[in-house]
C-alpha cells in the first residue's frame, strides 16, 4: 500500500506553543526514523503525521505542506586568519532546492555559518510559499516548516534566547552584547515574516 497523504490538521500548531520542535511530544511512540517522510517525492522531506499508522502495513501519513528543511554550518580552520566557511541546506536527496556553497563575510565562525544556513533555509522556503504548490490537488501552499541542526547554537538561540534578548536589549546574562546580534535579527524578522504569511515556523535540535 502506498503512502497516505493530506494536509496538516488544523489542531498542529496548538499543539506546539514553543519554537521547539520535540519529535517524542509531539508524535509519542514514533522513533526518530518515522518523524521524516521522503520518498513520496523527490523534492521535499514532509513531516509525519500524528494519527495512527495503517494497521495494515504500518506505513505513517505524510502532511503534504509540512516540510523539514535540514542545516548545516561549518568553518575551517576556525580561528584563523585562513579560515573558511561553508553552509548546506539539504531538502531532499534530489531536490532542485538543496544548496552547497561557501559563505564570505568579515567573521568567519562555525556559528555564523550555522546561522546563514539557517537564515538561506528560510529565505528558499519563501521561495517555495511564491513558487510551489503541494497536496494531491497541486494547491495548498507552504504552511509549516521544521529546521533540523545540530547546532544547539542555533536552536537554542532561536526558541529561547532570542525572546530575552528582544526585552533586555540583546544582552547576554552578563550584561555583555549579544555575539552575532545582526544575524540573529535577520534570523527573527525571516521568522516573524514567514509567520505573518501563515507558514509556522520551527527548529529541531539533533545531536
Amino acid at each position: 500500500m502506498g503512502l497516505s497523504v493530506h494536509e496538516r490538521h488544523p489542531e498542529v500548531s496548538s499543539l506546539l506553543q514553543t519554537r521547539s520542535f520535540d519529535p517524542y511530544m509531539r508524535l509519542g511512540d514514533m522513533s526518530i526514523d518515522e518523524v521524516e517522510i521522503c520518498e513520496f517525492d523527490e523534492d521535499w522531506t514532509y513531516v509525519a503525521c500524528l494519527d495512527e499508522p495503517c494497521k495494515s502495513c504500518g506505513t505513517r501519513n505524510l502532511h503534504t505542506s509540512s516540510i523539514v528543511i535540514s542545516v548545516d554550518g561549518a568553518c575551517s580552520g576556525n580561528g584563523t586568519a585562513n579560515a573558511f566557511m561553508a553552509a548546506g541546506v539539504f531538502f531532499s536527496t534530489n531536490s532542485r532546492y538543496n544548496q552547497s556553497l561557501p559563505l564570505y563575510g568579515p567573521s568567519v565562525t562555525n556559528q555564523v555559518a550555522e546561522l546563514r544556513a539557517g537564515i538561506i533555509a528560510l529565505e528558499l522556503a519563501m521561495d517555495i510559499w511564491r513558487d510551489e504548490r503541494f497536496g494531491v490537488d497541486g494547491n495548498q501552499r507552504l504552511r509549516e516548516v521544521v529546521i533540523k541542526a545540530d547546532s544547539d547554537y542555533l536552536v537554542k538561540g532561536m526558541t529561547d534566547y532570542i525572546f530575552k534578548w528582544k526585552q533586555n536589549g540583546f544582552l547576554t546574562t552578563k550584561r555583555t552584547p549579544v555575539t552575532n546580534r545582526a544575524l540573529f535579527e535577520e534570523f527573527e524578522a525571516l521568522v516573524n515574516e514567514l509567520n505573518g504569511m501563515g507558514i509556522d515556523v520551527y527548529f529541531w535540535h539533533v545531536p
